[in-house]
């Protein structure tokens, strides 16, 4: 009868030590945000509405996030401005372009805006950081949807945003 650990030891001593193992965790996953996004109407009627507010997500990778954001809406309304609230929710992937430093974010995200209805946003931007936990993200080419009473109404929105991480 042969000993069993001379063999295992035999077998083992070409192989190759494992692979380390790669961490995907980011150092400061929540992010709170302040940001300011510009919407022109580019369908039935003309309008330019703007939103202020604060956003929070949590990043899963330093590529993927998930969040939510509570906006301030300036409205245009039938004869005047009028004001309202915009909650929204939203994922977010991260394509770097320079390792963590700058990178390309997609987004989409659901609102509802009371009195009116629910919203849809579609985004692509840029964002770098400033250092290890603040950064700014620049979405130029934003759609909307917002759907109202009347009719759907498409925007082209701009959005700017500044974070932190923690």
């Amino acid at each position: 009868m042969t000993p069993i650990l001379p063999v295992l030891l035999l077998a083992t001593a070409g192989a190759p030590p494992p692979a380390p193992v790669r961490d995907d965790s980011v150092p400061h996953p929540v992010r709170l945000g302040l940001m300011s996004t510009s919407a022109f109407g580019v369908t039935h009627a003309k309008f330019f509405n703007q939103l202020l507010g604060a956003r929070l997500d949590y990043r899963f990778t330093s590529r993927f996030a998930f969040g939510a954001a509570l906006a301030y809406a300036n409205l245009k309304g039938k004869d005047e401005r009028v004001h309202n609230v915009l909650p929204e929710v939203f994922t977010e992937y991260r394509v770097p372009l320079q390792k963590e430093a700058y990178g390309m974010p997609i987004r989409v995200g659901f609102g509802f805006l009371p009195k009116n209805g629910p919203t849809l946003r579609l985004g692509l931007g840029l964002d770098f950081a400033l250092s290890d936990t603040v950064s700014c993200n620049v979405i130029p080419f934003e759609a909307m949807v917002w759907l109202t009473r009347e009719r759907p109404e498409l925007s082209l929105d701009g959005s700017l945003a500044l974070r932190v991480a923690f």
